[in-house]
């Protein structure tokens, strides 16, 4: 069984950059975690190092898919789909696993070595270079023996409008724009269908009735493509309230009635920015 490579700093940022590539493209999480090892006590001249030995070990209990590296002195992980939380408790992990590969030399009991962990949501300004600079300065803050974590880097929230009343959809879609968000409006089913499975989305906003099918169908499409991301299930007086009850237990749903109070959508963005990491304040108003 061939080994998995460690890459070198080069080939590294090429990978960093495919995957933040790829992250605009489809939305997502991606995590970026930096570990600061200290070199080995004196040790015979044949002896593997430490770095080399807790690379080693590194790489083979890390995720498949995740990416080790070198950075310098530094050993680096790239880990897709990991959200700040989990990408904490890796870093953790980690340095758990770098403190067993060596005994300290005897008397000094004192952790040597920290990490710094950065995550993104969907498109970051500034790329890999971004993501990297954030581990970088959430390293500089670790004390020996601790992972500190960057706030999450500021995606761009993009929401999703599923409404067969184009003129009301649209207008919903303006009024969120002015939040500064940014809205896109969608008024066939067979074409929200296929929207919704967008994970580039940070949230939808769907009609319950709908030609041809019905809200809590499209709500069901769009919880399989991406089940923690959030949606807002829309509906006029007539609403049918057991298929309601029966949607709001399907993941983290709100239901507002139409016509939409600016309170109403107050709470569904406010919703929105609890669940999505990466998501911020941003232009005027409560966004």
């Amino acid at each position: 069984m061939n080994e998995r490579p460690l890459l070198d700093a080069l080939a590294f940022r090429f990978r960093l950059e495919e995957e933040v590539a790829r992250v605009r493209r489809a939305g997502g999480f991606l995590s970026l975690a930096v570990l600061r090892i200290e070199a080995n006590p004196p040790s015979p001249p044949d002896a593997e190092t430490r770095l080399v030995r807790v690379a080693r070990r590194l790489r083979d209990s890390v995720r498949l898919h995740d990416v080790l590296g070198w950075h310098g002195s530094e050993l680096v992980l790239l880990m897709p789909e990991t959200t700040a939380s989990e990408a904490g408790r890796a870093g953790e992990r980690l340095l758990s696993l770098v403190g067993e590969e060596t005994a300290l030399p005897a008397g000094d009991a004192s952790p040597r070595d920290s990490a710094g962990v950065a995550t993104a949501y969907g498109e970051v300004e500034g790329g890999g270079a971004a993501l990297f600079a954030a581990a970088e300065d959430a390293l500089r803050e670790a004390a020996p023996g601790r992972v500190v974590r960057s706030r999450s880097l500021e995606g761009r929230p993009r929401i999703l409008i599923v409404d067969d009343d184009l003129p009301f959809a649209q207008a919903l879609a303006d009024t969120i724009s002015e939040r500064g968000w940014e809205a896109h409006p969608c008024s066939e089913p067979a074409d929200a269908r296929q929207r919704v499975k967008d994970r580039s989305y940070s949230g939808v906003f769907i009609d319950m009735v709908l030609p041809g099918t019905s809200g809590a169908e499209i709500l069901r499409d769009a919880l399989a493509a991406h089940p923690r991301r959030p949606a807002i299930l829309m509906s006029g007086h007539d609403a049918n309230h057991e298929a309601i009850l029966e949607a709001l237990g399907m993941g983290p749903v709100m239901f507002v009635s139409k016509p939409m109070s600016s309170a109403d959508l107050d709470s569904a963005l406010q919703m929105f920015r609890e669940l999505v990491p990466g998501i911020v304040r941003r232009g005027r108003g409560t966004s």
